[in-house]
């Protein structure tokens, strides 16, 4: 931290903190999941496979990572 940084304002909830990261489940297809046509989606392809993630679950993690097509891979929002 630079010298700028206040520390007491600092939320530290446990010493050891260590981010978990999001891993999104075994897809399904869109038409499938039960979404209302309002949900918003990040999207990405790799090959012929696409994968949306819900947006509303990114704005929390800001990253996810998996595999698709047997390649890890990691999304930030």
């Amino acid at each position: 931290m630079d010298k700028a940084t206040d520390r007491s304002l600092l939320k530290v909830r446990k010493r050891g903190f260590r981010f978990i990261p999001f891993r999104p489940g075994k897809g399904r297809p869109l038409e499938t999941a039960g979404l209302s046509a309002e949900t918003d989606l990040l999207v990405f392809e790799r090959g012929l496979d696409r994968v949306a993630l819900i947006m509303r679950e990114m704005a929390y993690h800001h990253v996810a990572q998996g595999v698709v097509r047997g390649e890890p891979f990691l999304v930030c929002f």
